[in-house]
């Protein structure tokens, strides 16, 4: 007889899959993961499993997701414990943004083209939309957050996600670059992205 699960065994169950993907991703890469040692790992069926995820790439966008929200918090929370005039404020959150794109595990792994292109593969459009509009909202609560402390003015958005999209292109493109070549380019993004972000200041 099927196994009945709790509320909080889903929840449980659900957590440890997460942690031991993340774990078998960063070892394994994308494609090299298997279900199988993941399930291994929590002690479930791979029914089971797949009764959370509807295959690898969607465990691998759930501790995105999960990773995305961790490293946003985090951004926000350095950036209002900075003093200093705002010029400077936004240089170093620029750098914490890319410390933490150079940093993490499953960006490196989306760096390999062939992991990239099968994830592609397996994520829906609408979800890709999803999550453009995601970043964007949080871009715009950002700067409406600047503006309510008296920071900013009217900023565009979509000219900051413009800039942080290139910089994350830039980052998964950084095998290209020499390591001359990527600093200098960093640079110059980190350059726009203040003057785009406070060329309204007060």
């Amino acid at each position: 007889m099927p196994r009945h699960f709790t509320a909080a065994d889903n929840e449980l169950i659900r957590t440890q899959l997460l942690a031991s993907g993340l774990a078998h991703f960063t070892q394994y890469g994308l494609r090299g993961m298997r279900v199988e040692d993941v399930c291994k790992d929590v002690g479930v069926a791979k029914g089971t499993f797949y009764k959370f995820f509807e295959h690898k790439e969607a465990l691998f966008l759930a501790i995105a997701d999960q990773r995305d929200q961790m490293h946003k918090a985090e951004i926000i929370a350095f950036f209002s414990q900075c003093d200093g005039p705002v010029a400077d404020r936004a240089g170093r959150f620029f750098d914490q943004l890319v410390e933490k794109l150079m940093s993490d595990p499953l960006v490196a792994i989306i760096a390999v083209p062939d992991d990239f292109a099968a994830l592609l593969r397996k994520t829906p459009p609408a979800r890709l939309t999803h999550e453009e509009e995601k970043d964007l909202r949080f871009i715009e609560t950002f700067c409406a957050g600047l503006k309510s402390e008296g920071l900013i003015g009217d900023v565009d958005p979509h000219d900051i996600a413009a800039i942080l999209t290139l910089l994350v292109s830039l980052v998964l493109q950084k095998s290209l670059f020499s390591a001359g070549q990527f600093a200098a380019s960093c640079t110059i993004l980190r350059e726009i992205f203040v003057q785009k972000l406070t060329a309204s200041a007060p």
